[in-house]
């Protein structure tokens, strides 16, 4: 039976002292085909993202999907999913369907939760399954704020120490263009990296769109969530135009997809444990009321850290390097570039070299079969930390496109103490530091332990 909203905090609250724990036990304690052995995986959230996500995790031979939870119930009942299930399993797959998440999170027959639902309901989703014992695949970017991404540190930190694996979906760590870029890096090939550059999309003009009815089988308010509930509108199902609307996506495209890049530098530059000492930039958004979608258009920001290089985060359409969602790396030597759509370096012939990815001294973490089949091995083995991502180095990298535009609104140079966390010359700037205030009556505290 779904839950109604009045009854949820004694629901949750109720299940967390419970103290569910993870049922999957190591394969070397049963073998390889042991029934434990057999993940039961529960899917939040059915749009763009999860068309990729949910075939990567299903198609591994230890994983076995039990449930789907969508707000939007053609998703699981008539749609792309429930299509693909069919095709996995047959027409009499048992897989359960639900427009009620918590439902998934909290149910005892689930092991591992993929979290592919849209940003804004990241914090809630998943501190709720890491406290009810799941291990949890969450799809980038991390949170909407500082304070929501700290929430999933903390959960995820207290879910190591009872077994389970928490896994972010930076998927370009394990893209063999920006392996190479970033591998020249670590290994000197470059010489002194002397500048780190990375580009991503900005805001784009959505017409407003006007209100439709709400389906039958559509969730609306669910859909919003803790958000400001907007006039529906089919369109708004999807990641366009959504991640690009701040009542969703605070930071649009500068974080969602601007994070991947920035992550690489971090790691590159080996500065996954440090964040920056200062940080100033400025940037355009849509006149009010011009467009639908109201994020950052087109920005220029600058990364400054207590040692080493500055990085320069700006959009693809305005930067002066030519750079479309991608990073470059700029030394003493030479430059390598990664893109989505190729591979550049000003080292001569470099294809002819033994200067390849995966093949020098030190190398991007990285787990053969990707992401996913880090996340599942490292249930089924006991590991409790996953090879590609672990959960604060992740946050730090979701952090940096936030940092660079706190001080795009706020309009002057920001300077960060890591310690304190809080910027020194700017109260206001902490303010943004902060999650907006939750409506609708969901409260991110009611599932925090």
């Amino acid at each position: 039976m779904a839950l109604t909203d009045r009854n949820r905090r004694c629901f949750i609250k109720g299940v967390l002292a419970a103290g569910a724990a993870p049922a999957i036990v190591p394969a070397n304690v049963f073998g390889a085909n042991a029934p434990s052995n057999k993940i039961a995986l529960g899917v939040i959230g059915l749009g763009a993202r999860a068309r990729s996500v949910v075939p990567s995790l299903v198609g591994l031979p230890n994983v076995r999907l039990v449930a789907m939870a969508d707000c939007d119930l053609r998703r699981v009942r008539s749609g792309w999913a429930a299509k693909y299930v069919t095709r996995t399993y047959g027409s009499s797959h048992g897989v359960r369907t639900t427009g009620e998440f918590r439902e998934i999170c909290t149910a005892k027959d689930v092991d591992a939760v993929a979290v592919t639902a849209n940003l804004h309901w990241h914090p809630y989703i998943t501190v709720l399954a890491l406290n009810s014992g799941k291990h949890v695949f969450m799809e980038k970017p991390f949170a909407p704020s500082a304070e929501e991404g700290r929430a999933i540190v903390d959960a995820a930190k207290a879910a190591k120490k009872r077994g389970q694996v928490f896994q972010v979906d930076f998927q370009r760590r394990g893209m063999l263009n920006f392996m190479w870029a970033g591998e020249l890096a670590l290994n000197g090939e470059l010489g002194e990296i002397k500048e780190v550059i990375c580009a991503t999309v900005g805001n784009k003009h959505w017409d407003h769109m006007s209100a439709q009815p709400v389906p039958g089988n559509v969730d609306w308010n669910r859909w919003c969530g803790p958000c400001e509930i907007t006039p529906f509108n089919e369109k708004k199902l999807g990641i366009w135009p959504t991640e690009l609307m701040s009542q969703y996506s605070p930071n649009g495209m500068a974080q969602c997809w601007g994070c991947h890049y920035l992550d690489l530098s971090q790691f590159c530059l080996r500065r996954e444990d440090e964040l920056p000492v200062e940080v100033r930039g400025f940037g355009t958004f849509p006149y009010p009321g011009s467009s639908m979608t109201d994020t950052v258009v087109a920005w220029n920001a600058e990364l400054v850290y207590a040692k080493g290089p500055r990085v320069r985060f700006v959009d693809n359409d305005t930067n002066k390097y030519g750079m479309e969602h991608g990073i470059r790396f700029v030394g003493t030597k030479a430059w390598a570039q990664a893109e989505e759509r190729g591979f550049k370096t000003s080292i001569p012939n470099i294809a002819k070299t033994s200067l390849k990815p995966g093949k020098m001294a030190l190398k991007l973490p990285h787990y053969k079969g990707g992401m996913a089949a880090d996340f599942i091995d490292a249930i089924t083995s006991g590991r409790t930390e996953c090879v590609m991502t672990q959960a604060e180095k992740a946050w730090h990298s979701d952090l940096l496109p936030q940092m660079a535009l706190h001080s795009i609104k706020r309009g002057k140079a920001l300077k960060f103490d890591s310690a304190a966390f809080r910027y020194t010359n700017d109260e206001e700037a902490n303010k943004l530091l902060k999650s907006r205030p939750y409506l609708n009556g969901w409260r991110l505290d009611d599932v925090r332990v």
